[in-house]
């Protein structure tokens, strides 16, 4: 894949979640090094230097794609390679060093959440977080009495590829809209969400929708649980929300205005407990 498919994947993907591009954007990272094209550490550096803050750039919601990259880039920038099979090893070792890191963090935070689920739990999310997704797997195993509560999540819908996920591991799952939230909320047990960025003061950036979860569980008493790993925090409180293109929304009427944003902040005060 050419450095300008990978951003545009990346840029125009609306399927994975954060985790899961970042794995990508590190993937076509180690790819591109591996290639023979490059006869020096210089055009190397140049090409990787353009690549990775293109990647940084493209998805501003996403705190785990600047953070993890940025790692990549320190390695880039003091390597002192002094010729390109040096320099390619030194950037792999570090790609490698970074996705393993990703999984670690994963793993971590499934598992820490795990341990809070009980048997017969009903358990709410939205939009389809590979986090969230790796902990259903892991429920499936281990607590496969639990029922899961997945919201469609407009415009893109991703909630029916996790309802069909859960499906096939055999879990009890329903498949509701997001007007159905309040509707249904008196059901759940826990809502637990993932999170395409921690903000400095607890806050986190997720799909839109994620406020009225959070507002009616707050309303039932309901605790609202952000499992996401420590590598998707930032260090401020500045945040950038992204808005795709109106075409999603498949409405075309003269005279009518479109939005479609995809990301919401989320204040600390409507969670219970970040999980990571």
């Amino acid at each position: 894949m050419l450095p300008k498919d990978l951003v545009n994947f990346v840029k125009n993907d609306r399927t994975h979640g954060s985790t899961e591009l970042a794995l990508i954007a590190i993937d076509g990272i180690r790819k591109l090094v591996e290639q023979n094209e490059y006869e020096n550490p210089g055009e190397l550096e140049k090409c990787l230097h353009s690549l990775i803050v293109d990647l940084q750039r493209c998805r501003p919601s996403m705190a785990a794609l600047n953070n993890l990259l940025e790692k990549i880039l320190d390695t880039l920038l003091t390597s002192g390679a002094t010729n390109i099979d040096m320099f390619r090893s030194t950037l792999l070792n570090s790609c490698n060093v970074v996705a393993l890191s990703v999984r670690k963090a994963q793993s971590t935070a499934v598992q820490k959440m795990s341990s809070m689920v009980v048997a017969n739990d009903v358990i709410m999310t939205h939009s389809l977080s590979s986090t969230v997704k790796n902990l259903c797997a892991h429920l499936s195993e281990y607590q496969p009495t639990v029922r899961l509560i997945i919201t469609e999540s407009r415009p893109g819908g991703e909630g029916r590829l996790l309802a069909t996920f859960l499906s096939e591991l055999g879990l009890n799952t329903t498949y509701i809209t997001e007007a159905q939230i309040d509707l249904l909320m008196p059901e759940v047990s826990k809502v637990v969400v993932g999170a395409d960025a921690v903000l400095a003061d607890g806050s986190i950036i997720n799909k839109c929708g994620t406020n009225i979860m959070a507002l009616s569980a707050r309303y039932h008493s309901v605790p609202f649980y952000v499992c996401a790993e420590s590598f998707k925090q930032k260090f401020d409180n500045e945040y950038e929300l992204e808005q795709m293109g109106s075409e999603e929304l498949k409405f075309d009427v003269a005279g009518v205005e479109f939005c479609n944003v995809y990301f919401e902040h989320l204040p600390f005060g409507l969670i219970t407990q970040w999980v990571r």
